[in-house]
């Protein structure tokens, strides 16, 4: 429940931003100083909403064991993230319309935002791989849950480690970049076990 609060909290401010910049490039209803004051508190809501989403998301059942997976994979997405709304906010900035500039303030918060909760993650280690009851949760630029029951097979080559749905829809895992390297194959062979999977590991 909280979860999707956060993404409804987070999405309506955003929203609301949109909104109040449309109103005030289109209408006479908001003044040049007010919206300052209107998109910096705005501003910062966003940015508290964004980290809270990612608290809240990032929660597992109590005594569960997370394992930090904070790869450069996450780090890639979230660079070209901000790269791009970074460009587009510099782009109206200098359209040549001193009220559309406005509209760049959007995406520089978003820019700014991905880099506050880029290290907020990293600080709390928000990023990681749970082994919850018979669940495998991988928590990076979104969470991936699947259940030992929906698991038809497990490789592991290279570093990398596959689970392989019945739908054909695969979680990947480098394991080799995980801090806790030793103690997750300790946990996943226990989970493996534990949950019946012996014979659906892929010797390679």
């Amino acid at each position: 429940m909280n979860s999707l609060f956060s993404i409804l909290l987070k999405n309506l401010i955003l929203l609301a931003l949109i909104t109040i910049s449309l109103v005030f490039i289109f209408t006479q209803y908001i003044g040049f100083k007010e919206v300052r004051y209107v998109f910096l508190g705005m501003g910062l809501l966003y940015v508290l909403s964004s980290c809270y989403e990612a608290y809240t998301l990032s929660q597992v059942k109590q005594g569960t064991r997370k394992f930090i997976y904070f790869t450069d994979g996450f780090l890639a997405k979230r660079i070209i993230k901000i790269i791009s709304f970074i460009c587009i906010g510099v782009l109206l900035y200098y359209s040549g319309r001193s009220i559309i500039k406005y509209m760049s303030f959007l995406c520089f918060l978003i820019a700014f935002t991905e880099i506050i909760v880029t290290i907020w993650r990293y600080l709390k280690h928000l990023c990681f791989v749970a082994l919850e009851d018979d669940q495998l949760i991988l928590s990076t630029n979104k969470i991936n849950i699947t259940s030992a029951t929906e698991i038809e097979k497990i490789e592991s080559r290279h570093g990398l480690m596959y689970f392989i749905n019945y739908n054909k829809k695969a979680i990947t895992l480098r394991t080799d970049m995980m801090i806790e390297n030793s103690e997750f194959k300790l946990a996943i062979d226990a989970w493996i076990n534990k949950n019946n999977l012996t014979e659906k590991v892929v010797k390679n």
